[in-house]
């Protein structure tokens, strides 16, 4: 992906517009690919969910806004559609009566899965507040209340 200090901004981003700069057409298809992919994934509902069937899979949608606190059931649906129109998971409808649907992770979302790991990884190293951290708002806290 080639950006330009100057480039970067929601005309340039969103739309793609021509620049002077030798940037290919390939190289601008790549970038409009790789924010689409962006967009989608980030969206409200979107990452959790990929979380919650990477928990156990396959599950029923009952059972993925059990594991997801406070999805409603059309955020829910709305993500299993997108994800499954992205093939990042598969719908399974077994022909009973009532019909089962169970939905279940594709190599792809398995990929996928891993990669946000990974980022998990990255938040608990550098978000999650150390024991050190910690105590040390303890004691500013202790240190407060004893001067009141």
């Amino acid at each position: 992906m080639v950006v330009v200090a100057n480039q970067v901004g929601a005309n340039y981003l969103s739309k793609l517009t021509p620049v002077d700069q030798d940037i290919t057409k390939e190289q601008s298809e790549e970038c409009h690919l790789l924010h689409s992919a962006w967009n989608d994934l980030t969206k409200v509902w979107t990452l959790p969910v990929i979380h919650a069937l990477s928990l156990k899979q396959p599950a029923r949608f009952n059972e993925l806004k059990r594991r997801i606190q406070n999805i409603s059931a059309t955020s829910l649906a709305e993500r299993l559609n997108e994800l499954d129109q992205r093939k990042v998971i598969e719908r399974k409808v077994y022909p009973e009566t009532p019909p089962r649907v169970e939905y279940a992770l594709t190599k792809k979302g398995v990929e996928l899965s891993v990669i946000l790991g990974t980022l998990a990884e990255w938040v608990m190293k550098w978000d999650k507040p150390s024991n050190n951290t910690t105590r040390a708002n303890d004691e500013k806290v202790r240190a407060a209340v004893r001067s009141k």
